[in-house]
């Protein structure tokens, strides 16, 4: 599987995990398949020292007796097929790459002048500042009526509110023809709550 201090294909030059600090057992690091094989797989790992891990295998056993077999068995089998899981990584790397570089795209056509942003390192997210300070929750409410999905940035922030107030996180996950025509609404209603 690998070491937790050896860079991941696609994620190096983003820093050293808490993992490659740890000296004494204190990181506790939880990571999962949904992300990388499908939504709903509800299967994942944690990387720890292994008294941590006995003590999580006892309480699992007794608790949810893991997890499906049915996707145990899928991932068991996925996860033998020699070089399977490194090729469907950058399978998944490049879609995310084009994703990302459309709603760039639509980003840089329609939100221009009343946002900023930089290009994403990793991750499925583009986190846009509003220029204007303006109160989220209107802003968010009137794009849920017209089908616009996004995340506050005051939820997502690592320090309490008002941190992120002025951000909105976008995610390039779904097809890239829908990224234009979003955009287009999200600047209509930016305009429109700053007016």
């Amino acid at each position: 599987v690998g070491e937790p201090d050896h860079p991941v294909p696609g994620l190096i030059g983003l820093g050293p995990s808490f993992l490659s600090l740890d000296i004494d057992g204190r990181v506790v690091r939880m990571d999962t398949f949904s992300k990388l094989l499908a939504p709903g797989f509800r299967l994942a790992w944690i990387t720890a020292s292994k008294s941590f891990i006995g003590k999580v295998d006892g309480v699992q056993y007794f608790s949810s007796q893991w997890g499906s077999t049915l996707s145990m068995t899928i991932l068991a089998k996925m996860l033998h097929t020699p070089g399977w899981l490194l090729a469907h990584i950058y399978k998944l790397q490049s879609a995310m790459r084009k994703r990302c570089r459309a709603l760039l795209a639509a980003a840089e056509l329609h939100l221009s002048g009343v946002a900023t942003w930089s290009t994403p390192k990793a991750g499925m997210f583009l986190w846009v500042e509003l220029h204007a300070d303006c109160e989220p929750l209107p802003l968010l409410d009137a794009m849920k009526r017209i089908g616009v999905a996004v995340m506050p940035g005051e939820q997502c922030a690592a320090a309490p509110p008002p941190a992120g107030r002025r951000h909105l996180r976008l995610s390039y996950v779904i097809d890239e023809s829908d990224y234009e025509h979003a955009m287009r609404k999200v600047r209509q209603l930016v305009d429109e709550t700053l007016a």
